[in-house]
C-alpha cells in the first residue's frame, strides 16, 4: 500500500469503525434484536443495545422485588417489546400477564426525565406493578381507575426504590439518581393541597400495605380474584374477603374510606326485562341498523367499549340476536375467556350481560358474527354494547362505517357513554315479537 492509499484509509478507518458499532448496537428499522436475561427477554428494533439492556436490567430487578418484597405471583418470563416509530406516540402498556409494548419516536425518547419529561424507568415498575395486580385478580372490572392506576402507580413507586438498591445509579445509560421517581415523588405528591385521584388511591394502597404487611398484600389480592361480585354493588363481596383475610381491627376502617374511591357500580336498570322461548316468537325477526354495511374504519379501546342506540315501536320487542363486523387480533390461540354483550336502557343502566368466549371471533380477516341470545324484551330506546377488556396482544376490532347517525357510543355500562362522531359502528340488532293469539281458533 502507497503512502497516499495509507494516509487514506486511516482517515476513513475511525469513521468506518464507528459505522460498523453503531449498526451492531442499533438494529435497523424492521430489523429485530433481543436481550435476554433470567427473567426477562426485550426484542428491540430501531433502538441501541445499551437501551435495551438497561430496560431489561429495570424489568428484571423490578420483577425480583415483587416476588421477594411482596410475594406476588410474576410470570416466569416477562416479555417486553420496543419499537421506533417516528410518527407513534410514546406509549408504554402491559397485556396484565407477561407481556410490555413501548412505543417510542426516536432514541431521545428513552433519555432520561430531566431531558425529555418522560419516565421510563418508573413507567416499566409502573407495568411491572399492574401484572402483580392484574394476574391474581383476572376480573378487576369493579375497579376505578383510582383503585387500577394507584395500585400501580403505589407498587411502582416501591419498586422503583428496590430497582435502584440493586442495581444502582447507572442503569439508564444517561444515568441519574432515579430515586427521585420512586416513594419520594409518591411521598410529595401526597402531600399537597389537592392531590389527583390517582395519587390518592396510591395512597390509600400504602395505607394497606402499612396495616397488613407487604407480603399480605398479594394474599388479598389473591382472595379478591376467587371473589364473585354482582357488579351493580361489588363493595360488599370485596369488603366481605378482605376483613377474612386479616384480622386487624384497622382494615374496616380502612375500607370504609377506600370504598368511595376504589368500587366501580354498574347499576342495574329499573327496566324489568321479561325473557321468551324461541317458540313462543313470530319467527319473522326485524334487524335494526344505522350502518351502511361499508366498513371505513376500525377500532379497539382499552377500558371502554363499543356501543349503539336504537329504538323500537310498542312494548313487546324481544332482542334474539346482535351482530358485530369485527376479527380478534393478537396470539394465535384466542384467550381462555369471555367478552361481554349487555342489553342496557338508554341511560346505559344494565339490563342483561351475555357473555361469549373470546374463539367466537376469528383471527384476521373481519366478519359478521352473529351473537344469539336468549330472547330478552327491550324498552322502547335501548343500547347494544360489547366489550372486550383489549390489551396489546388481544382484542377484538370493531369496525365502523364513514357516515355518523349520532347513535354511536364509546364506553361501557354505568357510566354516560361518550359519542362516536367518526360513523357508526357496524353492529346490528334483531328483534322478534311474540306471537299473537287468534281469537277466532281458540286452542284445544
Amino acid at each position: 500500500m502507497n503512502r497516499r492509499n495509507h494516509r487514506k484509509w486511516s482517515a476513513v478507518l475511525p469513521v468506518l469503525v464507528f459505522a460498523a458499532l453503531f449498526a451492531a448496537r442499533t438494529p435497523a428499522l424492521g430489523e429485530d434484536a433481543a436481550c435476554r436475561l433470567d427473567h426477562v427477554v426485550v426484542s428491540y428494533s430501531g433502538i441501541s443495545r445499551e437501551h435495551a439492556k438497561a430496560i431489561a436490567r429495570t424489568v428484571e430487578a423490578a420483577r425480583a422485588a415483587a416476588v421477594e418484597r411482596f410475594g406476588f405471583d410474576m410470570p416466569g418470563t416477562i416479555h417486553v417489546n420496543v419499537r421506533r416509530e417516528a410518527k407513534a406516540a410514546v406509549r408504554l402498556f402491559n397485556d396484565g400477564q407477561d407481556r410490555f409494548s413501548l412505543t417510542v419516536r426516536s432514541e431521545r425518547d428513552l433519555r432520561k426525565p430531566s431531558m425529555t419529561g418522560i419516565f421510563h424507568l418508573y413507567g416499566l415498575c409502573h407495568e411491572v406493578g399492574h401484572l402483580a395486580m392484574y394476574r391474581p385478580i383476572r376480573d378487576h372490572s369493579w375497579m376505578t381507575v383510582a383503585a387500577a392506576e394507584g395500585c400501580a402507580h403505589y407498587l411502582g413507586s416501591r419498586l422503583v426504590d428496590d430497582v435502584y438498591a440493586r442495581e444502582g445509579k447507572d442503569l439508564w445509560p444517561d444515568a441519574y439518581d432515579y430515586r427521585a421517581d420512586g416513594t419520594k415523588r409518591l411521598k410529595q405528591q401526597l402531600a399537597r393541597a389537592k392531590p389527583d385521584e390517582v395519587t390518592r388511591g396510591a395512597g390509600l394502597w400504602k395505607e394497606l400495605a402499612e396495616i397488613v404487611g407487604d407480603r399480605n398484600v398479594a394474599k388479598i389480592f389473591k382472595a379478591w380474584g376467587q371473589v364473585e361480585v354482582d357488579p351493580a354493588d361489588p363493595g360488599a363481596a370485596v369488603r366481605k374477603s378482605l376483613l377474612a383475610t386479616h384480622a386487624d381491627k384497622r382494615l374496616a376502617d380502612w375500607w370504609d374510606r377506600a370504598e368511595p374511591a376504589f368500587i366501580f357500580k354498574r347499576p342495574k336498570s329499573g327496566f324489568a326485562a321479561r325473557t321468551a322461548k324461541p317458540k313462543e316468537l313470530t319467527g319473522r325477526a326485524t334487524e335494526l341498523a344505522h350502518d351502511d354495511g361499508v366498513p371505513a374504519g376500525k377500532h379497539s379501546f382499552a377500558g371502554g367499549g363499543h356501543a349503539i342506540r336504537f329504538k323500537v315501536d310498542g312494548p313487546d320487542w324481544y332482542l334474539t340476536e346482535v351482530k358485530v363486523f369485527g376479527s380478534r387480533y393478537g396470539r394465535p390461540q384466542p384467550p381462555k375467556e369471555d367478552f361481554h354483550l349487555w342489553l342496557c336502557d338508554k341511560d346505559f343502566k344494565t339490563i342483561a350481560d351475555f357473555p361469549f368466549p373470546y374463539a367466537t371471533f376469528a383471527r384476521g380477516d373481519a366478519r359478521w358474527v352473529t351473537l344469539a341470545v336468549k330472547p330478552t324484551n327491550v324498552p322502547a330506546q335501548f343500547i347494544i354494547c360489547v366489550g372486550f377488556s383489549p390489551t396489546g396482544t388481544k382484542g377484538v376490532f370493531v369496525h365502523h362505517d364513514k357516515e355518523d347517525s349520532g347513535n354511536s357510543l364509546t364506553g361501557l355500562p354505568g357510566r354516560a357513554g361518550r359519542g362516536f362522531s367518526r360513523g357508526d359502528w357496524l353492529i346490528r340488532a334483531n328483534v322478534d315479537q311474540l306471537k299473537i293469539a287468534n281469537p277466532l281458533k281458540p286452542g284445544k
